[in-house]
Parts: structure tokens; sequence; C-alpha cells
């Protein structure tokens, strides 16, 4: 089955009014037809034409029915579910969500922050030993972000091989319930970035990615509420799998991943930076001299 790409212009909805051509930060648009288009090759999937188009007329590929199709496929179906549940979907307690998941056909529901886990454990052991290496490398870059990876590779390459070698934290949580559940499972991630279904494209170990606005839409039409979303007698069974994550739920928070490092490892001697947006990611990397830099910086 062809996929078609994760952002598409509704033609019939764009007003000619050009502010997702000057909104975007890679300049990924083009007018084509009288109609703002998506130049694939060139963007990043951030997601900033979506949420500015005035007109509705940018989307996100909507990913509903794969996720259908996948449960003829498999008899296992995994949601890997971002840490950002908890305010995306607040209506729901974390009981009910697991049970409304459920419902719509899934079969076993687990964190993404697990991946999270993984990854800061990696990156403090990393930044640990580059502390102690005077000759080693000084600047790291989270990986964590595909759409700040691919703006590094694509658009600022000097930098590419400062982004640290290890896979986002969707990747490894997938890569890790496959070892352990087995690798004839689906894995579909859950979660508020339209980066992730260019990821999932990229990605053999996950299967499709679907967003919150995606998962609201479909309960909604399965006539899904968080009062009647546990059946009677099951809630005691409404649990992540394998277990509850730890520190990785702390990276939709600016500053999360950090602090997740710093819970696994002092890092008493490594430097930070927060620095969200990908104009302001440009902006502090514009001009940087690495070799400047004394001690590591992450």
């Amino acid at each position: 089955m062809s996929i078609s790409y994760p952002i598409y212009t509704e033609s019939t909805e764009c007003q000619d009014c050009y502010k997702c051509i000057r909104r975007c930060p890679v300049k990924a648009i083009r007018v084509e037809n009288g109609h703002a288009k998506v130049i694939p090759e060139m963007c990043i999937a951030c997601g900033g034409c979506v949420t500015h188009c005035p007109n509705h007329a940018k989307h996100s590929r909507d990913d509903t029915s794969r996720a259908k199709q996948l449960f003829t496929l498999k008899k296992r179906v995994f949601v890997s579910l971002a840490p950002s549940f908890i305010s995306e979907v607040s209506e729901f307690t974390p009981q009910q969500l697991i049970a409304a998941l459920k419902k719509l056909g899934f079969t076993d529901i687990s964190e993404t922050a697990l991946g999270a886990d993984l990854i800061s454990s990696k990156v403090a052991k990393e930044l640990e030993k580059a502390a102690q290496e005077p000759d080693g490398q000084k600047l790291f870059i989270s990986s964590a972000c595909p759409a700040v990876v691919e703006y590094i590779k694509y658009y600022m390459p000097e930098f590419s091989p400062y982004i640290t070698d290890l896979a986002s934290p969707l990747l490894a949580h997938a890569r890790y319930l496959r070892k352990t559940f087995g690798d004839d499972i689906g894995i579909v991630f859950i979660g508020p970035c339209i980066a992730k279904k260019r990821e999932a494209d990229v990605w053999k170990e996950i299967d499709l990615a679907l967003t919150f606005n995606e998962l609201r839409k479909w309960m909604q039409i399965e006539g899904i509420r968080p009062d009647t979303a546990i059946p009677y007698g099951k809630e005691n069974e409404q649990c992540f799998v394998p277990f509850r994550a730890a520190r990785g739920s702390l990276y939709p928070v600016d500053g999360g991943m950090i602090q997740a490092c710093k819970e696994y490892n002092e890092l008493s001697d490594i430097r930070f930076m927060t620095i969200s947006g990908i104009n302001e990611i440009h902006d502090t990397l514009d001009g940087f001299e690495v070799n400047s830099l004394k001690s590591p910086l992450f």
C-alpha cells in the first residue's frame, strides 16, 4: 500500500494567504497551481504549517484506517503511548485510557517513556565518559526529536556528527517491545507529534503513528467515554505493560530529558542547554564554535 507524505494541503480549503510559507522554518512549501504545497524532500514534518494555517487547509495524514487494518494482520497490537497523554487526554485517568484503547482493539498498552528511560540511562553514561576524556567529544545534541534531527542533518549538517548515536525514545521503545514480546507484534505510537508519522514511515520497527487528535476522533465515533471505558469488575486489569515508566515521563517538559539524565548520574562536570523551537535552535547553533568548548555540553 502506498503511503502518502504525513502533511498535505487540501486544495479546496487553501485561500492563498501564504501564511504557511511565511511560517515554515525551512521554506519547504511552494505555490503550485495557485495553492501552497508541501515539498516532502525539504520538509522536516514539524507541523508548524498545520498549526498556523488559518483556513485549516494543511492536514496531517489520518492513519486510523491503517491502525484498524493492523488489527486484522497481527494477533497482538501494542500502543506506544506518549507521556504527554496525562495532559493531552486529561479527561481520562490512565486506567480509563488503557481500557478505552483496548475497546478500540489494541491488546496491550505501554508507555513510550520506557524508551526514554533507556535513552536517558545511555546518554548519562556517554556524558560521564566524555567528562573523563580531556580530548574527547565536547558537544552532544539530543536525538530525541525526529524533526530536530532532520533539520540539523539537512540544514545545519556541520553539526550532524554531534547528534548522539542513539535511537529516539519511540524507536528504542519499539525495539524493546519487540525484544520482550516478539517481533510479530504490531506497534502503534499515539502522541502529539506529526513528525512521528514520518519516523514510523522510515523505521520498520514502528508500524504507524497516530496523533491525539486522531485518537479523540476515533473514540468519539466509537462512543467511548471516560465514565464507561472500564468494564465492570475489570478495574484492576487496566495496567501498562510490562510496567510503568520512571524518569522518562519527564520528557514532554522543557529540560525534562536533562533532568531524567541527571536522575541516572550526577553529571556535575557536564554543562546543559535547553532550546525549544526550530528557529531558536538555528539561532543557537549558527556560528557556534565547537572547538571553544572546554568541557562537555549537552
